[in-house]
């Protein structure tokens, strides 16, 4: 199983994770996600996140 990994190349923490997944080697994939546009206000992001939403 692939790790998803939701970031926006413009905030630092998700730059910094990113960072992190590509130096130790580990298997991920990068879904884009634009927060200027509030894409992770979306419900799909919301589905995602269950954990996090409630």
């Amino acid at each position: 199983m692939t790790l998803q990994v939701y970031a926006d190349r413009h905030s630092q923490p998700s730059r910094a994770i990113l960072i992190f997944c590509k130096v130790n080697g580990m298997d991920f994939e990068e879904i884009k996600v634009e927060l200027f546009k509030r894409q992770h206000l979306n419900p799909e992001f919301k589905e995602a996140g269950t954990f996090m939403f409630g």
